[in-house]
């Protein structure tokens, strides 16, 4: 069974929530003591444990530079295109205006052979992390934040935290999935 919950980020001062789906299974084998959980969110991992990292997830870096890419593509085309909370005021507005910049970015990287799925899991994934982390913060300091963290998110030479691995991790499967052809 999948549950779809939200956790919080905590990336320097930036907060960021995102939709989760896991299996109950998962979230019941994770449980860490506080301790634990203070280092997973905030200890990067050496060198040698991020390729390990790697091998062990099956991680292709190529596609990791892909879906950054991607991510950035339609994180560009939200804020450029964004008219301001005078303008695109209802969920409705703010539903219309994160689908017209979705399909735009597919249709984008369709015209260079790269073919994602328009909707799945991926979909409802990224339109909750927008519409929490962008659509719902109305300051530019909140917005640079969200910027850098998902420019640094996919690049693998920078230090990381297990709990980053992880987010990558589970957007990398998620854009995976989606990807047509593999």
């Amino acid at each position: 069974m999948v549950l779809q919950q939200k956790n919080t980020i905590t990336l320097f001062p930036l907060v960021i929530s995102v939709p989760i789906f896991k299996t109950m299974e998962d979230m019941e084998r994770r449980r860490l003591l506080p301790e634990q959980f203070f280092k997973y969110v905030t200890q990067p991992l050496s060198r040698e444990d991020m390729n390990l990292w790697v091998k062990a997830h099956n991680i292709n870096v190529s596609k990791v530079s892909l879906f950054g890419d991607y991510l950035n593509s339609l994180y560009n085309l939200v804020e450029d295109t964004y008219l301001g909370i005078d303008v695109i005021k209802t969920d409705e507005e703010i539903t219309g205006h994160f689908n017209w910049c979705w399909e735009k970015t597919i249709n984008n990287f369709k015209k260079e052979n790269i073919v994602f799925n328009t909707e799945g899991t991926h979909y409802d994934y990224f339109f909750h992390f927008f519409y929490e982390s962008f659509y719902n913060k109305k300051n530019d300091e909140h917005l640079e934040k969200l910027r850098y963290f998902l420019t640094i998110l996919f690049i693998l030479h920078t230090s990381k935290t297990k709990s980053e691995l992880d987010m990558l991790y589970e957007v990398y499967v998620l854009l995976n999935e989606s990807l047509t052809v593999k």
